[in-house]
């Protein structure tokens, strides 16, 4: 359910220089003009504060050109987990770039590490705190039910327990905001 066009990436850049905002630019196979990220959120604690350049490996042809047909050239929404796979590992151990956009839902690129160059210095890791688990599950908690309304099904069988609701699922605990 979520696109994961890796396969058909040629070149991006991803800057969270300002924090709080991760923006940039990436090129696609079988699209005409790059596509430009807007989001909401913060890299994870080993890109926190840098620019990321990724390269990628498509190969053009027809076939790859007609999956990014209906990809928005602008992504707005919220930052997933975006994290180059380096220490401190606050997620995976291999470069992996998640946004929930406006335009086209959930979107996944699980990438190599030699395809991410990591530009600038991060913040240290001891003055920023690891993205929330909590927000994370809450992104994937709405799209989930945006999913489920597009589908048709009804609301009360589209929440995932505990998200919805602001308690945690496995505790019974209240998550924080």
């Amino acid at each position: 359910m979520a696109w994961r066009p890796h396969a058909y990436l040629m070149e991006g850049e991803l800057d969270n220089t300002v924090l709080g905002r991760v923006t940039g630019w990436l090129r696609f196979v079988g699209m005409a003009e790059p596509v430009r990220l807007d989001l909401i959120g913060d890299m994870h604690r080993d890109v926190r504060g840098t620019k990321i350049h990724l390269t990628g490996r498509a190969v053009d042809d027809e076939a790859n050109r007609r999956y990014m047909e209906g990809f928005a050239t602008l992504q707005r929404g919220e930052a997933g987990d975006i994290t180059a796979g380096l220490e401190p590992q606050d997620y995976v151990d291999y470069p992996y770039i998640e946004w929930y956009s406006e335009a086209n839902g959930r979107v996944v690129l699980e990438l190599d590490p030699e395809q991410v160059e990591v530009i600038g210095k991060p913040i240290p890791a001891c003055e920023s705190d690891p993205v929330s688990r909590e927000k994370q599950a809450r992104n994937m908690g709405q799209f989930l039910g945006q999913v489920a309304s597009q589908v048709g099904l009804p609301p009360e069988r589209s929440i995932c327990p505990g998200v919805a609701d602001g308690r945690d699922q496995d505790e019974g605990e209240e998550v924080p905001e």
